[in-house]
């Protein structure tokens, strides 16, 4: 079984495909925590204030109670859809269930059935594509962590588990910046190379304003793609969009 923090329609608002009609899976857990990101909210267990990333309560999975789905409510969450929207896989870290039985017969069905299957992941797991070859008719967003992420680098970067991804299916990746991590970025593609999206670093619309201009200019200047994030340009900060 795996663990479900939310699933929503909304669009993809970030990346290669920003702006297409997607169905979103929200599972918990993740092997990073990511604090520099600037992110907080009160743990409802313990009442500590919690830093991370936008999506805490996906990430640090201690501090919250997740519903656990088989693959048949999983597949139940599809029947349910008018069209066939873009299925994303996000977290937290979405790959650290990439062995689980359930989440495996859902690929299978959603595959089978014409539905495309994007993961967002951090680029950190590597994942058995051989065992598990149904990996390979999916694409993965792949956003590794820069040092502004406030991770360190042997836990960010797994240059095994990024040569595995690429090699084995369509992938792109997808910054997250100020615009000022060139050398940083540089470094990771002299690993292993990819199609490039940067985005501006974050929480909401003010930041977003903030940050946009510089992360253009750094797109121009190195022949990148540039990535809004539409969903906070729409909605803000709020969540479940």
């Amino acid at each position: 079984m795996v663990e479900i923090v939310e699933y929503f329609s909304s669009i993809q608002g970030e990346g290669k495909f920003q702006g297409k009609n997607a169905f979103f899976i929200r599972l918990g857990g993740c092997n990073l925590k990511c604090v520099g990101f600037g992110c907080s909210l009160r743990s409802p267990k313990t009442g500590e204030m919690l830093l991370g990333c936008d999506t805490i309560r996906a990430a640090q999975s201690s501090h919250f109670e997740y519903e656990k789905f088989d693959s048949q409510r999983l597949i139940s969450l599809l029947l349910g859809l008018k069209h066939k929207p873009l299925i994303i896989i996000t977290g937290g870290e979405p790959l650290i269930y990439y062995s689980d039985r359930d989440l495996l017969k859902f690929l299978e069905y959603a595959i089978s059935v014409g539905f495309s299957v994007q993961f967002e992941t951090n680029g950190t797991i590597d994942v058995d594509f051989a065992k598990f070859p149904i990996y390979k008719k999916c694409t993965f967003a792949v956003s590794v962590k820069l040092a502004l992420s406030g991770e360190p680098a042997h836990k960010r970067i797994n240059k095994k588990a990024l040569k595995s991804l690429f090699s084995n299916a369509s992938c792109f990746y997808k910054f997250v910046t100020t615009g000022e991590q060139i050398d940083e970025i540089k470094e990771i593609l002299a690993l292993q190379n990819g199609e490039v999206w940067c985005m501006p670093l974050a929480r909401d619309q003010n930041e977003l304003e903030y940050n946009a201009k510089n992360v253009v200019n750094l797109c121009m200047e190195n022949g990148f793609n540039y990535s809004d994030r539409l969903h906070i340009r729409i909605w803000n900060d709020l969540n479940g969009v």
